[in-house]
């Protein structure tokens, strides 16, 4: 199982599910278009990695990684 916060910069991935409950944070990650199947590509990091900054459906997103670690991908 690879989840989002330990993929390669600028690889397109497909998000196969998520790991754990899906609390309010979560919810919102699946009105913001992290859904299932959907390609989404890591395009940089902090200098620390504690937030990344993802491109999903054409738009960026700056995501911090605890959230990431709930994303699985493919």
């Amino acid at each position: 199982m690879k989840t989002l916060d330990k993929v390669e910069l600028n690889k397109v991935y497909k998000i196969k599910g998520f790991d754990g409950e899906l609390d309010g944070v979560l919810r919102r990650f699946l009105e913001l278009g992290f859904s299932k199947g959907e390609k989404i590509k890591i395009v940089s990091t902090s200098l620390q990695k504690k937030v990344f900054l993802v491109e999903i459906r054409g738009y960026l997103l700056s995501v911090r990684t605890e959230l990431l670690k709930k994303v699985v991908v493919e």
